[in-house]
């Protein structure tokens, strides 16, 4: 075959419905059709007109690159110094964000934004006024595009896999100049070139299609895999195929790949060449929607698994639905489980509810106040007792919460309350599954689940001595933090539509409703008390209020002043308890500390003794 009769051979491979390349045996292109030109961006009809023209000093440059070093001439941060970056962190893959202006040398400083190439966000954005000029600049992930909003003129790049999209202000009259688009790499106008100096077509209606004819491939094509093996089938290697997938210039293509020979000589190759990037578009955006779909249905039915397991735990927050979720995981596994956070949080309910959505659900749950039992009985409460142990021991012996519980969860409220002596007992329980009782030489096997749950900094009672290091990591397996109220004030009102029906109830009245004056009030408050102050409140409020409305005057808060203006009155009950302390710590002084004789000089025993040295927290 010759290459001759160009014109007829030309006007035939135009009506080709695929892109047709050929190429000699030396690399120079001899056909390339329209529809080539179309796939790969060489055609530019139809886009907004700009002139031929090059980058000159005080031109504003606006680039979006999501992957630096990729398909954008390989820049890198040396050639960034030319937009006064010189921010040497940034590197090959990170995605770029930058307003600049060109050769500068720093006068003006650019703005930008950068995302390391192992980021995990869906986009990433740039708003800015620039030398007065308002810009939106967008690099969207999911959707792979990139987008240049100079005042009202957008630019939009769509991309397969790497894109560099720029766009070139003049810097006298700050009019668009030059626009990246489609088929840079054919036009040698990719961000690097014209960094360097690289002179650009002009754009737009009427505009002269750039020339290929006679070109050498490379300069069309960058080298990668598919052009070079073009390149190598010209110049006489034996390879060929028909509809194979690769990459060609960045767009998804399907390609057939043939020499050309003349009576047994390699003149040439021919690139049969498909645009599938719509195909692969389609796929993409069908492969979006059905993820969306099927995370939305995963989503659903986790809020409905949340909402009928911990429905008593009220509230929609960002930081209850962790909770909810860490709790949901909690009850699924045998791990000890650690609730921390404030008093009146809710430590309680939720911990009924992780026994109640585990495997356990069907056996005991015993909660046990570590906090208000005292010290000498606490013991005695937690393991049991062998009869005879100590004066006042039921002779036929006691078991204890460990005991009773065996085969469901226990719930030790306030845990950073057990004495130091105790702390080694329930390490044992928690390590060994057994246990003695109080006076007793028999091995008890227990099997339990643990829920703790304290109000305290466990790390600093270590720190002070007060808790066991070993304890607190065999406890802390699996710990989950209810913020205070305070920190999630969208919760109240949920919370008033669960906790005053369910009073109303229980005290025996007419349902009531809230004014939006008292709700208010209830949103400002910085609830020290949390969820155990806002149920009280809201008791107080119903029996204040003698219709079936609730109103602003009925709420009555710890800091208000009406409810405080009697604050130097105190009441009967706190003037004995100041008498009663004041009169233990006197007879403790006399004696020098010895808590028998004060016992026997006070004539009380010795149970309701170390109740009170707790209560007035007597040292």
């Amino acid at each position: 075959m010759a290459f001759n009769s160009e014109s007829y051979v030309k006007m035939f491979t135009d009506m080709m419905s695929e892109g047709f390349i050929v190429i000699d045996n030396k690399g120079s292109i001899r056909i390339y059709n329209e529809k080539a030109k179309e796939i790969f961006g060489i055609t530019q009809e139809g886009q907004k007109h700009h002139e031929e023209g090059k980058l000159e000093s005080g031109d504003i440059i606006i680039i979006g690159d999501n992957s630096i070093g990729k398909d954008d001439g390989k820049i890198d941060s040396e050639t960034l110094k030319f937009l006064g970056i010189k921010d040497n962190t940034i590197g090959k893959g990170d995605s770029l964000i930058v307003v600049g202006v060109f050769n500068e040398n720093g006068i003006i400083e650019p703005v930008f934004k950068t995302l390391k190439s192992n980021h995990k966000e869906s986009s990433l954005v740039l708003n800015t006024e620039y030398l007065e000029i308002p810009m939106e600049i967008k690099i969207d992930f999911a959707n792979k595009l990139i987008s240049i909003k100079v005042r009202d003129e957008e630019f939009i790049m769509n991309y397969i896999n790497a894109i560099g999209h720029m766009v070139i202000l003049d810097g006298t009259t700050k009019e668009m100049k030059f626009y990246q688009s489609h088929g840079y790499t054919a036009r040698e106008e990719s961000i690097n070139d014209l960094l360097k100096g690289k002179v650009y077509r002009p754009k737009g209606k009427n505009t002269e299609t750039l020339d290929v004819i006679g070109k050498n491939i490379f300069q069309i094509h960058k080298s990668d895999s598919i052009i070079e093996e073009f390149f190598n089938v010209a110049k006489g290697e034996d390879i060929s195929y028909i509809d194979r997938f690769e990459d060609i210039n960045g767009y998804p293509t399907m390609c057939t790949l043939l020499p050309v020979e003349d009576k047994n000589n390699r003149i040439g190759a021919a690139l049969k060449v498909e645009d599938i990037s719509e195909i692969k578009r389609i796929i993409k955006e069908r492969d979006n929607a059905i993820n969306k779909l099927e995370k939305a249905e995963i989503q659903l039915n986790e809020e409905k698994i949340l909402n009928i397991a911990f429905s008593d735990f009220r509230g929609d927050s960002k930081e209850i639905e962790t909770v909810k979720r860490m709790a949901l995981k909690a009850s699924k596994t045998n791990s000890n489980v650690l609730l921390l956070g404030e008093s009146g949080t809710g430590k309680t309910i939720l911990a009924k509810h992780i026994h109640e959505n585990s495997k356990l659900k069907s056996k005991r749950f015993i909660h046990v106040n570590c906090g208000s039992i005292p010290e000498t009985l606490l013991e005695s409460e937690l393991f049991g007792y062998e009869k005879g142990a100590f004066t006042g021991a039921l002779s036929e012996g006691k078991k204890g919460f460990f005991e009773i519980a065996n085969g469901g969860t226990i719930f030790l409220d306030e845990i950073g309350d057990i004495p130091m002596n105790l702390q080694v007992k329930l390490l044992q329980i928690i390590q060994e599954k057994w246990l003695y009782r109080v006076g007793g030489t028999e091995k008890i096997e227990v099997n339990i689940r643990i829920i703790a749950a304290t109000n305290k900094n466990l790390e600093e009672e270590m720190l002070k001595g007060n808790f066991r290091e070993d304890l607190y990591y065999r406890i802390n397996v699996f710990p989950i933090w209810i913020p205070p109220l305070r920190e999630r004030k969208e919760d109240i009102i949920p919370l008033i539509d669960t906790l005053l029906p369910k009073i109303c109830r229980e005290i025996g009245c007419e349902p009531k409703r809230i004014s939006s004056e008292a709700i208010n009030i209830l949103v400002k408050y910085n609830w020290p008390g949390n969820i155990r102050e806002l149920e009280n409140i809201l008791e107080r409020a119903v029996n204040l209020a003698e219709g079936n409305n609730i109103l602003s005057k009925h709420i009555k808060l710890g800091s208000n002043k009406q409810e405080n203006k009697d604050e130097s009155i105190k009441s009967l009950k706190d003037s004995l308890e100041e008498y009663e302390k004041k009169l233990i710590e006197e007879i403790l002084s006399i004696y020098k500390g010895n808590k028998k004789r004060t016992m026997e000089a006070l004539k009380i025993s010795k149970t309701t003794f170390y109740e009170k040295i707790k209560k007035y927290n007597i040292e």
